[in-house]
This record gives C-alpha cells, structure tokens and sequence, in this order.
C-alpha cells in the first residue's frame, strides 16, 4: 500500500513538473521597456487592439466584477477617457483574474462607466493575456493601471494615481513617475 501511495506522489510530481514546463511565463518589460504588442484578448467593446500605435499613449485598467475598488475607480476612468481620448490616449478596461465569461459580458452591459472605453475579457485561466501580463508581471492584486507610451512602459501604478494633470504630463511627452507623485502629493 505504501509504494502505492508513493507511485502515485511520484506520478502527480512528474505531471505537475511537465505542466510546469510548458506554461512558461515569460518576462514582463521593466519601466522603459519596450511593449509593441498587445496580447490575445476577447474584445467586449471597442478595439480590437493588437499592435501598440508608437503615436499613442495606453492606460490598460485591469479590473474583476468581484473587485470593489475596480468597481469604484470606473467612474473616474470613464471620465478621465472623456476628457482625453481625443488627445492620442486610449483607454483600456481590461477585466483580469476572473475566469467566467458570462458574468463579466453581463457586467458590462449594466456598466454605464464602461461604454465609452475599449474593454476585454481575459480568457480562460492561463490565457495569453493572463500568461504575458498578469503572471509576467506578478500581479496578485488589483486594481492595477499601466502607462504605456511610445511602445515604452512608463509606469505600473494604481488608477487613484491617474489624474487630470498627470495625464496632461502625457499629452505633453513630460511625464516622469516622479513628477507624477508629485502631482498627487507623494514625496520622494
């Protein structure tokens, strides 16, 4: 009975060593690192976006249904991307860390704060986006916003650190992290 129970360690050791290594993740760029690409995503509204416009400035907003600051932050989104989206920034409210299809195509239809942006479903678990970003990346919380501008990742932040004046940094190719806290009262 032992070396039954010990085949059967061994066995889910080796299954869980080959998934292992056919889910490789691959690095996430570093701040100021290129990022040309955008990765396989089922797009609700707006997009499809595949290939980065080096004109153009991203916030990819990554948001969950369950999550109640994602939730809070759409309002201030959804006005920022008003305000701005006619300046070369797109808006991306990108639904991540959540698996079910139907419930995230049933929120966003009952989301007036998202019908104005670009917004994509992930995937099933271990999809390209969830894989090349969220792994890559290490996220394990969010909300979580990036800044993506000349096909340069500029800054990993929150959506709280995304104001009017930081973005106009954006529109004027001035934005640096540190002028950016500065802007919402962070001291280096």
């Amino acid at each position: 009975m032992k070396k039954k129970i010990a085949l059967i360690i061994l066995l889910q050791l080796a299954a869980a060593g080959l998934y292992a290594q056919t889910t490789r993740i691959p690095d996430f760029p570093d701040t100021g690192e290129d990022i040309t690409t955008y990765p396989a995503v089922e797009w609700l509204k707006g997009g499809p976006i595949t290939a980065l416009d080096p004109g153009k400035t991203y916030i990819i907003e990554l948001w969950a249904t369950w999550c109640v600051p994602c939730i809070a932050a759409m309002p201030h989104i959804s006005e920022m991307n008003e305000k701005f989206k006619d300046k070369g920034i797109v808006f991306v409210a990108q639904d991540a860390l959540e698996y079910d299809r139907e419930k995230v195509v049933n929120f966003v239809k009952t989301k007036a704060e998202l019908a104005n942006l670009n917004v994509a479903f992930a995937g099933p678990q271990n999809s390209d986006f969830e894989l090349r970003w969220i792994k890559a990346a290490g996220i394990n919380s969010i909300p979580q916003t990036f800044i993506i501008q000349g096909n340069k990742l500029l800054w990993q932040t929150t959506p709280y650190m995304l104001n009017e004046k930081v973005l106009q940094l954006l529109v004027d190719h001035k934005f640096t992290i540190e002028a950016a806290k500065a802007l919402n009262g962070i001291k280096q």
